[in-house]
């Protein structure tokens, strides 16, 4: 004999935020035992004896996961039970008719979180989700298939009776509409694909993106030299506008102070042609011509904006420091890449080349400034687009190889791929200059064997009467071998004949005197990239390798292999490079170097941040060489990483190094010390931002080429952002998220663990979707105030009973009490006195209440409050609803 002792929903929590959903998920319990209940009969609804006194009327409550409804007896609550204000809970819709905001899923597929209006469904006494014609072919609907034509005036389209074995269902405690929609009438899929109907062109802003290097070396028996560089990047945004101006900066001892502004220009969308548009000084970028620095306009397709395209390509730059080292790496002239690295084997991946073809220069200064220069080639992949898919670049305006360059003649460049078939695409492309010319033509295949694209490009260069006409060809293959995990690459240029010009040796031929003009020729004749990476017992193989031969039959090559595994918790790396540097075309002037490196690592510890130990042992041509040291996280709330190492060069000399790093919400700064027996140098960088926008000024982090702005209203500080350390929101409530996707879903979430005890937040989750180089807006909702759980009784002193309705002074819907009358709720500065009105079967009482100031080691504060009878008062809002109510007291 089951009695209301024998229940469990006595434990409920107190109710807060979304009373309705949170109270549903409370009652769980309870309906569970009321179908226990039900086991033993057939029908699909059961009444329980109650005592007469507490009999009250059952109230139908939907089935989890059926049509079905079953009856729920109010007598299994404890106290006197309010019929009339539980009775719209328990009702078989499960969502409040008005607009709600949901994560909608198609297919089990999240699409994004979209407002949608519920409405009364006369024929199903359901509130149910409305769409319009813009939604359904949003989420994908192919309109055309349906059986019937749709409305497109009505904006409450109901899913089932429109899509054949369509089925909606929502689920209040996560607020996800969950849509199944049989495939047939669903378009072509697009996976990762957002209609450009939900980009975001983001909020008018202007920026700063800096990036600063200072050093101090000190040779023995030497005076002390500076270094200082700065890489800036500015830009505003206005509308759909991006203007944009890369600038570096440099100073040091027995140097002049230079500044160069690399390029300014303003860029767009033009959504229509899936392509963007840019005019200013810039570069080319082109599959198949190098690109050049030119004043100009420039239009050129973004596959970003499609669905499943490839979001670009950067080489990996590897290479091994023997001290706390600056490297730098240069395209066309100018740096585009600087940081610091500690001691050993290094890798930079988030390399952004300024053009989609020309060699990588890689400047390694160690800390005794000694500099080592290394050459990476970098071209495109495969020339290859998908079927009946069109990319183009198209480019005209005066060219600008540099800025003390004389010669600056018009120009106008243009290629273009072309998909075929699925396994074929053609290029094609032509650049037009002053006396000179050039053609290209090209073809891209997808075969069992790799996708391999050739291409020859045919050049006319006159200068001072004097024709040069050559041609070069481009073979590149990439392979993905599934069964073994290896990745292949191969690039291969070779020129044909000596007169072979691209543009900009056209133009340095035209500038240098008569004497000098053999400059202007291209002296390399071939050049052979190949990247090899494999899989291999539980690590991973790679090797790169390079040649370069000139038309003197001298050659230069390097070559880089390296395994990295682990036994146990030991981690390892292996590595060997060879090169021989051609430093002349007069001469076979050559440099030999071996190197062999092992590095172990050792953790020093358990958990994921625990320190890490490492020794590195090398041999080259100089003799051996050790490096010992440690490093990790310090265990602080601010995130501080730390490097300590010490050892003896293979020059004999003996060395130390410490290295200091840690992100804030306004910037990622490092700083390095060493000293060894004839030298010392010190070095500091920081990289951050300063961002401008409609709510203030914010400083953070370095910024990507798209960013976002998280939004606490009204403002919160301190508040974290998932997934980005260090990011919190500032005394504005503004946080600068540094990295966002173009054109796809980006989740924003709110780290609220940490928040203010004083804040509470309805929904710490935003999805945007920014264009290419938005500044996007997402905005948080919060409630500043303090926590207070009220236990509210009656005149007697027993507890209000389960289910009774609570409003603030104003009418406002703070919940409803638990089964021992309690309410948990936030109450704001202004509302440190006031009182709270409860209404339960039709009957009033108030509850007057003075809080203290809340102590910020309390997440909350109790009080206990009686609440005294009362008669309904026209004149406040909470009371007109119970003025309305029918006659057996339902709301």
């Amino acid at each position: 004999m089951f009695t209301k002792n024998h229940l469990f929903c006595h434990r409920i929590h107190p109710i807060s935020r979304q009373p309705l959903a949170a109270l549903r998920i409370a009652l769980l319990p309870c309906m569970v035992f009321a179908a226990c209940a039900a086991q033993a009969q057939t029908t699909s609804s059961v009444t329980v004896p109650a005592p007469e006194e507490n009999k009250t009327e059952p109230v139908q409550v939907a089935a989890l996961d059926s049509g079905d409804s079953m009856a729920f007896n109010m007598a299994f609550l404890q106290g006197n039970a309010s019929t009339a204000d539980l009775r719209t809970l328990l009702s078989s819709s499960n969502v409040a008719e008005g607009v709600q905001r949901v994560d909608l899923y198609v297919n089990q597929q999240r699409t994004g979180r979209r407002d949608i209006t519920f409405k009364r469904n006369p024929r199903t006494d359901e509130n149910e989700p409305c769409f319009d014609q813009e939604m359904l072919e949003q989420i994908g609907i192919d309109l055309s298939k349906l059986p019937a034509p749709v409305s497109t005036e009505s904006t409450c389209l109901r899913l089932p009776e429109i899509v054949p074995d369509a089925t909606v269902v929502y689920e209040s405690a996560q607020l996800r509409l969950l849509l199944s929609i049989p495939q047939i009438y669903l378009s072509p899929s697009k996976r990762g694909y957002v209609d450009p109907s939900l980009w975001d062109e983001g909020q008018t802003a202007a920026f700063v993106n800096y990036g600063v290097n200072v050093r101090r070396d000190q040779s023995k028996g030497m005076s002390a030299t500076n270094h200082l560089s700065a890489d800036l990047r500015l830009g505003v945004n206005i509308g759909p506008w991006r203007i944009r101006n890369n600038s570096y900066y440099t100073s040091g001892t027995n140097r002049s102070s230079s500044f160069t502004s690399q390029n300014t220009y303003a860029q767009r969308d033009i959504v229509s042609l899936k392509s963007q548009l840019l005019a200013g000084q810039t570069y080319t970028r082109s599959p198949l011509f190098d690109s050049v620095r030119f004043m100009g306009v420039q239009m050129l397709s973004d596959e970003a904006m499609r669905p499943d395209s490839e979001q670009g390509y950067a080489p990996v730059i590897r290479g091994t420091a023997e001290s706390n080292a600056t490297v730098e790496v240069r395209q066309n002239g100018y740096v585009i890449y600087t940081t610091n690295v500690a001691p050993g084997p290094f890798a930079i991946s988030d390399l952004a080349p300024s053009g989609s073809n020309g060699d990588l220069e890689i400047t390694i200064i160690e800390a005794d400034g000694s500099r080592r220069i290394l050459r990476q080639a970098f071209s495109a992949p495969p020339l290859m687009v998908r079927e009946g898919r069109l990319s183009y670049d198209i480019a005209a305006g005066q060219l600008r190889l540099n800025d003390e360059m004389q010669e600056r003649p018009h120009f106008v460049s243009g290629s273009m791929l072309y998909g075929v078939s699925a396994n074929t695409t053609l290029a094609a492309g032509v650049q037009v200059s002053k006396d000179f010319n050039a053609y290209s033509l090209g073809v891209g295949m997808n075969t069992q064997l790799g996708a391999v694209s050739l291409d020859a490009t045919r050049s006319t260069s006159r200068v001072q009467g004097q024709q040069s006409q050559g041609t070069s060809m481009n073979l590149r293959y990439n392979k993905f071998i599934e069964a073994t995990g290896s990745n292949v690459s191969i690039n291969m240029r070779h020129d044909l004949s000596r007169g072979y010009r691209t543009l900009s040796d056209h133009v340095t031929a035209t500038e240098a005197p008569a004497h000098l003009r053999l400059y202007g020729q291209r002296d390399s004749r071939q050049r052979i990239d190949a990247n090899i990476s494999q899989p291999v017992g539980g690590g991973n193989l790679y090797l790169s390798a390079s040649y370069n031969k000139n038309w003197e039959n001298n050659s230069s090559n390097s070559l880089s292999v390296g395994y990295s595994n682990h036994i146990g918790k030991v981690n390892y790396n292996l590595s060997y490079t060879r090169t021989r540097n051609l430093q002349s075309s007069f001469g076979p002037s050559r440099s030999h170097d071996n190197a062999v490196m092992l590095t172990l690592s050792i953790p020093l510890g358990s958990g994921p941040n625990a320190p890490q130990s490492f020794t590195t042992v090398s041999h080259d041509n100089s003799g051996n060489a050790v490096q010992a040291g440690a490093s990790g996280l310090l265990p602080t709330e601010r995130e501080i990483s730390y490097a300590v190492a010490g050892g003896r060069s293979a020059a004999g000399e003996s060395s130390a190094s410490v290295n200091v790093g840690t992100a804030s919400s306004f910037a990622r700064m490092n700083a390095g010390y060493s000293y060894g027996n004839q030298h010392s140098s010190g070095n500091f960088s920081a990289n951050g931002s300063i961002v401008a926008h409609s709510g203030g000024v914010n400083l953070g982090q370095a910024l990507g080429e798209t960013i976002m702005l998280a939004k606490v209203e009204p403002p919160v500080a301190g508040v974290g952002v998932s997934s980005h350390a260090g990011v919190k929101t500032g005394s504005n409530g503004y946080a600068i998220i540094p990295n966002a996707t173009p054109y796809r879903s980006n989740h924003v979430s709110l780290d609220t663990r940490n928040a203010p005890r004083n804040a509470e937040f309805d929904n710490a989750v935003q999805q945007i979707v920014p264009t290419r180089g938005a500044v996007a807006l997402a905005t948080f909702k919060a409630e500043v105030g303090y926590r207070v759980q009220f236990e509210l009784r009656d005149e007697q002193g027993a507890a209000l009973p389960f289910g009774a309705m609570v409003r603030d002074a104003a009418g406002q819907q703070l919940g409803m009490t638990d089964p021992r009358g309690r309410i948990l709720t936030m109450v704001s500065p202004e509302q440190m006195r006031g009182y709270l009105d409860i209404s339960r079967n039709g009957q009033l009482c108030r509850a007057r209440y003075e809080l203290a100031e809340q102590a910020e080691s309390l997440n909350y504060q109790l009080l206990r409050l009686n609440c005294v009878k009362r008669e309904p008062d026209p004149m406040l809002p909470g009371d007109l609803a119970k003025q309305g109510a029918s006659q057996d007291g339902t709301v």
